[in-house]
């Protein structure tokens, strides 16, 4: 299948203090308690190269296969989608919809009826 028409659900992640106030403090941003993590996640035909390097988590939606974890962990293509989907359930249900996938419900497997 041609990567283009490909459906991808792709994760990007940043850090930002949690109290912006005290970043003058040396090693603040280096204690993990002191910093907050922001998901932006979209769901995309095609990738784009920018994806492919800046992106933490891709989502092959097409083949049901993980592209890319950074995380590495040995989660399954399911187990990631089911996060995602857990925490958008209605946007990423949509754009799914809008790409042409159909939408089921139920577990993971259920959910992508491609």
């Amino acid at each position: 299948m041609n990567s283009k028409k490909q459906i991808y659900l792709v994760a990007n992640y940043s850090a930002k203090p949690k109290n912006p106030k005290m970043t003058h403090v040396k090693g603040y941003m280096k204690d993990p308690a002191n910093v907050a993590w922001d998901e932006s996640v979209i769901v995309v035909r095609g990738l784009k190269p920018r994806d492919q390097m800046n992106s933490r988590v891709i989502l092959n939606n097409s083949t049901q296969s993980v592209e890319k974890n950074s995380f590495n962990t040995s989660k399954t293509f399911f187990e990631l989608f089911e996060y995602f989907y857990k925490a958008s359930p209605t946007q990423i249900g949509q754009a799914l919809q809008k790409l042409g996938v159909n939408i089921g419900e139920g577990k993971p497997e259920e959910v992508l009826n491609n």
